[in-house]
């Protein structure tokens, strides 16, 4: 018998096999919608889909917040993106009172909100070495206290400004515009952590954090900044809130948490840090309001809504602990 050569993979094989997490969340999206409009009429309406792709942008754009946590290695989650975004749309929905020249000064606001609390999880967890899931469900717990005292025994005042608005609420056409802004969003996530060497460092530390240590990248330092990137995107998030539902009002952003860390899962990033991709990270957050839409047109409610994403996550864990235990 002759030796078999191996033969070389095909390039549809090839690109499968490197972006496989990425079309496995797409069918997961193919096959709800194809549920959807078998079990109800009109699921697949373009004015339906278009609103799925609108409440996905939000819990996306918390996932962006994951993702970058999560690659940086170390155990990784940020469960204070919630109440950071809250913290933000209650302090300054007065500041900006329905006016467009206020919305700079909200924006500076929102900046050093998100660095003070992003900065303070990431020296807490990188340098103290104290454990990522604790410290940011403390400084959720902090930050809701700082909101409850705020709002106690008054109203919460303010409108977005009328730019905000348009950007968060309004559509251009039948397309929103947040859609529009999670576009170019995905673009330059895409561009720095694929083609910069901000990406570079930031898997590499995630992936090996002591081969990054040993090629002299501070490893401490990268994860610190990681956990404050995230905390100044899940600030400015708190102005896409208050424009879209155009006031601010307490927990407003807290139901985001636990969707933004499974549209993470969902979308293919490894638990384990090092790798990332957001384009699946998105396709997640649509598969996860989409399903959110069946439960609850079937009617399911929250209840449902929260018992789905549960299933989700714990399924999607004995794979993933499947496959740690096959490698």
């Amino acid at each position: 018998m002759g030796v078999e050569l191996n033969r070389p993979k095909s390039i549809p094989l090839i690109i499968f096999e490197k972006y496989k997490k990425v079309v496995v969340a797409f069918i997961l999206i193919i096959l709800l919608f194809v549920l959807g409009e078998i079990i109800l009429s009109n699921f697949l309406r373009v004015d339906q889909v278009l609103l799925t792709l609108k409440l996905a942008s939000f819990t996306a754009f918390f996932a962006l917040c994951q993702m970058i946590v999560i690659a940086a290695g170390g155990g990784g989650l940020d469960l204070s993106v919630g109440y950071m975004a809250t913290m933000t749309a209650v302090f300054t929905a007065s500041m900006m009172d329905g006016q467009n020249g206020n919305l700079w000064l909200a924006i500076i606001v929102a900046l050093a909100f998100g660095i003070a609390v992003g900065l303070s999880n990431g020296l807490l967890t990188a340098y103290l070495k104290l454990p990522p899931l604790v410290v940011t469900m403390a400084m959720a717990n902090i930050l809701q206290g700082i909101i409850n005292v705020y709002t106690a025994g008054r109203n919460i005042t303010g409108k977005p400004s009328p730019v905000l608005t348009i950007i968060a609420a309004k559509s251009t056409g039948s397309f929103p515009n947040v859609v529009f802004i999670l576009i170019t969003l995905t673009i330059l996530v895409m561009i720095v952590l694929n083609k910069t060497k901000l990406g570079m460092i930031l898997f590499g530390v995630g992936s090996n954090e002591r081969t990054a240590y040993l090629s002299g990248f501070n490893v401490k330092l990268v994860r610190c900044i990681a956990f404050t990137i995230s905390g100044v995107l899940a600030s400015l998030i708190g102005l896409l809130l208050i424009g879209n539902m155009g006031i601010a009002f307490k927990d407003m952003g807290s139901n985001y948490v636990m969707p933004s860390i499974a549209a993470a899962v969902v979308g293919g990033v490894s638990l384990t840090g090092g790798d990332g991709n957001y384009f699946g990270v998105i396709l997640g957050a649509i598969f996860l309001q989409t399903l959110t839409n069946l439960l609850i047109a079937m009617g399911w409610g929250d209840a449902g809504k929260w018992l789905g994403f549960g299933i989700v996550l714990f399924a999607l864990l004995i794979v993933y602990v499947s496959n740690r235990r096959t490698r």
